[in-house]
């Protein structure tokens, strides 16, 4: 009895349809978006950005517990709020974090929430936002 090997080809088969599935992508008409003044479509739901509103901020540090890969540490500021009499907020490390939105939810006074905004460039090398810089609009933000 003969065994055939499960998905043994005819030897130039491989290489034709490796050749027509170049020469299929070279007729499309390319994907390119010129970013600056075209933008793609974002959806609706997608979230980025997290920004926090500093007199809404009562320092229960459940955001930095919730957060899955410690993106978020509390960090004191030397600011009058009656709200938060240990004087502590959230600083996000952009570069580490998920967008999970685990921050979003469990936040109990809402001070901590996303946003549309994606186009985070700075020119500083830390992506690092502290609690100053998370209540600013991204075109306030100092670079």
């Amino acid at each position: 009895m003969e065994v055939k090997e499960p998905g043994r080809k005819i030897p130039l088969v491989g290489s034709l349809e490796g050749i027509m599935t170049v020469f299929k992508h070279s007729l499309m008409k390319p994907v390119t978006v010129q970013y600056p003044e075209e933008k793609e479509y974002t959806p609706d739901r997608f979230r980025f950005r997290i920004f926090l509103k500093l007199d809404d901020c009562v320092g229960c540090t459940l955001c930095e517990q919730v957060c899955p890969n410690k993106s978020i540490k509390m960090e004191t500021v030397k600011r009058e709020n009656p709200r938060n009499k240990r004087m502590i907020y959230p600083d996000v490390n952009f570069g580490t974090c998920t967008v999970c939105r685990n921050c979003e939810e469990i936040c109990p006074t809402d001070a901590i929430y996303l946003t549309h905004v994606f186009e985070t460039s700075r020119t500083k090398n830390s992506f690092l936002y502290s609690p100053e810089e998370l209540s600013k609009p991204e075109d306030e933000v100092v670079k």
